[in-house]
């Protein structure tokens, strides 16, 4: 991302972003492995039938953390500072579910 972009998501707020590594993965395939991954069983459903799915398959599979541990290096609460306690709290216990809603129930016309 250049850095006339990367100020631009600083300043819309959304910084925390660009510490996201990006995917290995096409965009369409990931799109098709959503539409056909059943999250209530845990299976992905294919052509050649449904078939469990595991976290460590995922992850050998697309390089993709989905243990649910999305931050392996822990955060010391105590050591944040008062703003980033405020943000700490305002998405602690939300699932990814959660925070993907969220985001896309912001209207562009929102500051």
């Amino acid at each position: 991302m250049s850095e006339a972009k990367k100020a631009i998501v600083r300043e819309l707020g959304f910084a925390g972003l660009m510490h996201i590594p990006p995917l290995r993965v096409h965009h369409k395939l990931l799109k098709e492995l959503a539409n056909s991954f059943k999250l209530g069983k845990n299976t992905l459903e294919t052509s050649y039938g449904s078939f469990k799915v595991k976290p460590s398959t995922i992850w050998a599979a697309l390089g993709l953390n989905a243990s649910g541990d999305l931050f392996p290096e822990k955060v010391s609460y105590k050591e944040l500072s008062e703003e980033n306690k405020q943000i700490f709290r305002r998405f602690q216990g939300k699932t990814l579910k959660n925070l993907t809603d969220e985001m896309m129930s912001i209207g562009v016309e929102n500051e």
